[in-house]
């Protein structure tokens, strides 16, 4: 299996993004341990277009049989692993290079949500046995996050296709070392569902 982790760079409201460094750490992961043949961790930007040019070039390379997307909710005290991604994109709210989508829609003609195709309450289950704060979600905001998430399920991008958001860094207890933590469990909850 083929694994394909990315995480966001910065945003307006959110200078330091703790999914960035988090790639890093997740690119330096042993692959027997998450029972993949590759691994790929990537760092896009916070940017509808770009993010989303970035994602298919990856897709069409690397071909992957999993991906989880890793971003930032400002609000979330726990890990929310997402169950929905839709078709929705808040025209209010720029993103990183200060574009906003006019039409309110990540995608024109797509259907207004689709299912994420992860085994989040597996993904859920490992964490919480495992003492980290962690729910489902059915709202992916709307914002690149959940873009990203609703443009890969509608590319059909992989198999096994997901989102997970954390915590700021210092919110509800989290430090960099429990959330790298938790991406650790997440990961290996999804290859071991596999």
């Amino acid at each position: 299996m083929k694994l394909l982790v990315t995480g966001f760079g910065p945003f307006p409201g959110a200078p330091e993004n703790p999914t960035e460094p988090l790639m890093g750490t997740l690119r330096d992961a042993p692959l027997g341990s998450l029972r993949v043949a590759a691994l790929k961790a990537v760092v896009l930007p916070t940017e509808y277009a770009c993010s989303w040019e970035l994602l298919r070039q990856l897709y069409a390379d690397f071909a992957p049989d999993i991906v989880v997307h890793f971003g930032l909710s400002l609000r979330a005290e726990a890990i929310l692993v997402e169950r929905v991604g839709r078709n929705h994109a808040d025209p209010d709210k720029p993103d990183a290079a200060g574009h906003m989508p006019s039409s309110g829609r990540v995608l024109g003609s797509g259907p207004d949500t689709l299912s994420a195709t992860l085994p989040v309450a597996e993904i859920v289950d490992a964490l919480v046995r495992s003492g980290v704060a962690a729910v489902p979600s059915d709202d992916a905001g709307a914002y690149v996050c959940n873009a990203a998430l609703y443009r890969s399920l509608h590319a059909e991008a992989a198999p096994c296709v997901g989102f997970v958001h954390v915590p700021p860094v210092g919110q509800a207890g989290f430090t960099q070392a429990r959330l790298e933590e938790a991406a650790s469990i997440v990961l290996s909850a999804v290859t071991a569902a596999r």
